[in-house]
């Protein structure tokens, strides 16, 4: 049986998807970032956003997923809410 360190170590960066990210500042600047090899390419957007760039994000977010049976991962809006902690027994 295989451990999750074993698996993390084998795990190939060539099945990622590649992705680009679209990142507004709170000035207004837009910079994308894109994962080129092992380096982080920044790049600077021609067009800036008038005025601020913050978007607060109110929505709640309760993901939680199983990765082991004894390891959960989840996002930081679960953790906040007990009837999903309870549901997945946490402690």
């Amino acid at each position: 049986m295989h451990s999750l360190a074993q698996e993390i170590r084998s795990f190939s960066r060539a099945n990622l998807r590649k992705q680009r990210t679209r990142v507004t500042t709170l000035t207004g600047q837009r910079i994308i970032e894109t994962w080129r090899g092992a380096c982080l390419q920044v790049e600077e957007e021609e067009e800036a956003a008038p005025g601020g760039g913050f978007v607060q994000d109110l929505s709640c977010d309760l993901q939680v997923g199983a990765a082991r049976p004894w390891l959960l991962l989840g996002s930081q809006d679960a953790a906040h809410d007990l009837e999903t902690l309870r549901k997945h027994k946490v402690t």
